[in-house]
């Protein structure tokens, strides 16, 4: 408010000293250094200001003319009711001008609030999908294993029991029984490891470790191969982007085997201008064959989004299709 109105005393001065000295040379034409200073006014304070500066430079008007005229004709020109008009209609102009700027103002920042809102529910969202789908990965997991489990609970019993009844009989064999006994029991142990470890969400401290180990558990599940292709910069990946990368390796791998069908998936590093590309790359079916957009797409391009990368879904030349994440160079990354 002080800024505003500091700046509308300073056009009054600039005003008052530019006609009463320049007007032996410009005569009444100085009346026209009015106009600008009603868009002032009308500009600092709309309607108001424009009538109210309008109106005050008619008495001005008078005073210069009557200080450097005699003519009583002249002297009237302050009161001419086209410039006066004139000034009215620049002003208001002026005036309505700032008042549609102030209301795109008004309605640009409540249309940026309304974007930051629906952008936060958004990404609300999109994390409660995630989360949503880590617990059905979980619960897939768990369904899948539970029976395989309890068959080999059962199977454990009996070669227990046979074991303990060799024993009993000196059969010649209880060592093989044993051996069964043991064999099963490893079994079974093996597969509750792999239970807890994909019914749980963990820090990745080791991304190349955790994606081998994944691969590993996937050898079981699928006769297609999970290569996971040595390189130094697995190790480069910062701890806070080691999550989102191994969900998209992970959700890339699981379409590739549900709609593709391939037997060797490939993953990597490549390099590129954006940065380092982490490539899953199949040899199953083309994209136009095998490709049906459910969540998993969005959710590997809102992934990739928050490491400040992208996603590339692409057909390789010979065919395979590629799902590239474009990991942006150390600098880049937010």
């Amino acid at each position: 408010m002080k800024k505003t109105t500091a700046i509308y005393i300073f056009g009054w001065v600039a005003y008052l000293g530019f006609s009463f000295t320049l007007f032996p040379v410009l005569s009444i034409t100085v009346m026209l250094a009015s106009i600008p200073l009603t868009m002032l006014g009308g500009w600092l304070y709309q309607y108001k200001g424009a009538l109210a500066t309008t109106f005050l430079t008619i008495p001005c008007h008078y005073v210069l003319l009557s200080v450097h005229s005699d003519d009583a004709g002249i002297v009237m020109e302050a009161f001419n009711p086209f410039g006066i008009f004139s000034q009215l209609l620049f002003s208001c102009g002026t005036a309505l001008l700032k008042r549609t700027q102030e209301k795109y103002n008004r309605l640009y920042r409540s249309l940026q609030d309304l974007v930051k809102e629906r952008t936060q529910e958004l990404e609300t969202l999109t994390n409660h999908l995630i989360n949503l789908q880590e617990e059905e990965k979980k619960g897939l997991y768990a369904t899948l294993l539970e029976k395989p489990q309890k068959e080999l609970e059962a199977m454990l019993e009996m070669s227990q029991l046979l074991k303990q009844h060799l024993e009993s009989t000196a059969n010649r064999n209880k060592a093989a029984a044993e051996a069964l006994y043991n064999s099963i029991r490893q079994c079974l142990q093996n597969l509750r490891n792999i239970e807890q470890n994909t019914t749980k969400i963990a820090p990745i401290d080791d991304l190349e470790k955790s994606l081998l180990s994944m691969a590993e558990e996937m050898k079981d599940l699928t006769e297609a191969s999970i290569q996971i292709i040595p390189d130094s910069r697995w190790n480069q990946v910062a701890s806070d982007h080691a999550q989102y990368l191994h969900d998209i390796i992970f959700e890339a791998i699981s379409n590739a085997l549900q709609h593709a069908h391939p037997s060797i998936v490939r993953i990597g590093f490549e390099k590129a201008d954006e940065g380092n590309v982490v490539v899953i790359e199949n040899d199953g079916r083309s994209m136009a064959e095998a490709s049906t957009e459910g969540m998993g797409i969005p959710l590997m391009r809102y992934r990739a989004t928050k490491i400040g990368g992208d996603l590339l879904i692409e057909s390789a030349p010979n065919g395979n299709t590629r799902v590239g994440c474009v990991m942006p160079h150390a600098s880049d990354s937010p």
